[in-house]
């Protein structure tokens, strides 16, 4: 059975909280965020369309990571973006579905994040991770 993890906001983070739902699976977790026009941190991107940035969903992946390993915000650094490719904004409204799968070789973490909203892909994101010390 997977588990669930709660959302602990941060102050490091205040107020930005890029993620909704975290739910442990074999070989990784996935994740849920929903896009909402009234997020304080999307004012302006893009006053007619609200799009929810590639950097955010890279900020979802980062914190979906630390809510799946240690259960709170703030356990993880990037090291790089080994790929990162938008395929399709995600918009006021949709749900993004963050499916990872998740490595770690001692040193560096790596994940491999499949982005959807609605079935179709919006982005694919390979990164490395370290636990910040």
């Amino acid at each position: 059975m997977a588990a669930a993890f709660p959302i602990r906001r941060d102050s490091r983070r205040l107020p930005l909280v890029a993620v909704d739902h975290v739910e442990a699976v074999e070989g990784g977790f996935t994740g849920r965020k929903r896009v909402t026009a009234d997020d304080p941190y999307l004012a302006g991107h893009f006053p007619s369309l609200t799009v929810y940035p590639g950097v955010f969903l890279i900020e979802s992946l980062q914190q979906m990571l630390e809510l799946h390993l240690d259960g709170a915000l703030g356990g993880v650094e990037l090291v790089r973006i080994d790929s990162a490719r938008f395929s399709s904004p995600a918009l006021a409204g949709d749900d993004v579905r963050f499916d990872v799968t998740l490595t770690d070789d001692g040193t560096h973490l790596t994940t491999r994040a499949d982005c959807s909203t609605g079935g179709r892909r919006c982005a694919r994101i390979n990164a490395t991770w370290r636990h910040r010390t």
